[in-house]
């Protein structure tokens, strides 16, 4: 008969498709640009429309807030041992309902890339080239982003490595270039408008901190689980100190409201800054690394996305679903009449699917602990394990019943002989 706690279908079909390692590097640097490549779009002026001067602050609580999220994520990964994404909601909310909550992370972040992808090219046509269609800006960012992710999971982490330092430093080139600028009284006052408004907006803006729900849907593509909390809590440490830097950086130089005035206030800011006879133009150098910035964190997302689904439907390989999810993102990133009117729905996403991103992980693990999802799991990690061990198994084919008849067994079916 079968028990409580046992996995009801037989367990190959919780096997999933491997996509390539990542090392605790490459995670941590993947999910600061899942996080904080926002602040190339529309962070600065949008928050401090909302809160004013007091705009880092509840950067920085809601991140305290996103912390608690990432912990039950991590907790909830850690329970869940090394499965897939899938297959650790399936044990721990059934069949039918993890199936919804997974399209539902994976909308959120196809929505995020459409979006995110229109508010860079819509920018980038308003800043440097006024004549140039933007559908076809849009096209190029998408195919670059889709192209990374055709090539594997480990080229994606590739790319975001190289590219890492480069922008890192050409933020900090603009900060220093913009020194002359800088004036701490646009700062007061410290609390813009007002504590509660701080409080509540920090609740409403925890959506932003959504993509740590990466943490657990990379969890089993890690060469190092034992180090999947420290990246994570690092990648998210690193996001947070680069947004408010941000933030803070923009508010000293364009007073408020002035500030909210601009959609990529950052930008205005990086034409501003004058370094010398041979470094006057660094708003070009900002511009690539805008662009290089958005490629890399669409890239991230569509990896994402086709890991949810490549293990949604357990196929063999995600490479038949990049160019139908391509399209879908491109048809999504045109519908916005303008820059504004993307910005407007990216902010949304966040403000609600993101919210539900973060909330998510602590709910997964106080239902795991609840239903002993940990045992079930520890259960099925073994059976996969001795699958893993056959000598005509492989990484393309997973599930695949080879060797032995083992699969016809009833433990191996998650019964129970009584």
């Amino acid at each position: 008969m079968s028990t409580y706690g046992k996995p009801r279908a037989p367990a190959a079909q919780f096997d999933v498709v491997k996509l390539g390692h990542l090392d605790s590097n490459q995670f941590m640097v993947i999910l600061g640009f899942l996080i904080a490549t926002k602040v190339f779009l529309t962070l600065p002026s949008y928050i401090t429309q909302r809160i004013g001067t007091g705009a880092w602050i509840t950067i920085a609580i809601s991140a305290l807030l996103a912390a608690i999220g990432l912990w039950g994520w991590v907790a909830w990964a850690k329970a869940t041992g090394n499965l897939g994404f899938v297959p650790s909601v399936r044990l721990t909310l059934g069949r039918a309902l993890a199936d919804l909550t997974t399209l539902a992370i994976t909308m959120y972040f196809l929505l995020v890339t459409a979006f995110s992808v229109r508010v860079f090219a819509g920018g980038a046509v308003i800043s440097l080239l006024p004549e140039f269609p933007i559908e076809i800006l849009i096209v190029i960012v998408v195919a670059s982003a889709i192209y990374a992710a055709w090539l594997g999971l480990e080229s994606v982490a590739r790319a975001a490595t190289f590219f890492y330092p480069p922008i890192v430093l050409t933020t900090i080139l603009v900060g220093l270039g913009s020194y002359r600028l800088f004036d701490i009284r646009h700062l007061h006052p410290v609390f813009g408008m007002g504590i509660p408004v701080i409080l509540r907006e920090s609740v409403v803006q925890v959506g932003i901190y959504g993509g740590i729900a990466a943490t657990a849907i990379f969890k089993s593509y890690l060469r190092n689980p034992d180090h999947l909390p420290k990246a994570a809590f690092s990648g998210l440490t690193l996001a947070t100190v680069f947004m408010i830097a941000s933030v803070v950086l923009v508010s000293a130089i364009l007073p408020y409201p002035e500030n909210t005035r601009h959609v990529n206030s950052f930008g205005v800011i990086a034409r501003t800054v004058y370094l010398g006879r041979f470094l006057q133009k660094i708003e070009a150098l900002f511009t690539f690394t805008w662009f290089f910035g958005s490629a890399v964190h669409a890239s991230i997302c569509y990896m994402v996305s086709l890991v949810l689904l490549c293990q949604l439907m357990n196929t063999r390989t995600y490479r038949p679903l990049v160019p139908g999810v391509g399209l879908l993102t491109f048809g999504i990133a045109a519908l916005p009449n303008s820059i504004h009117a993307a910005g407007r729905l990216l902010s949304a996403v966040y403000t609600y699917m993101g919210s539900f991103s973060v909330i998510l992980g602590p709910v997964l693990y106080i239902i795991a602990r609840a239903r002993g999802t940990e045992r079930a799991a520890a259960q099925v990690s073994e059976i996969l394990g001795e699958l893993q061990q056959s000598p005509g198994y492989s990484e393309d084919a997973p599930g695949k019943p080879t060797g032995e008849n083992h699969w016809n067994q009833p433990e191996a079916r998650g019964e129970e002989q009584t």
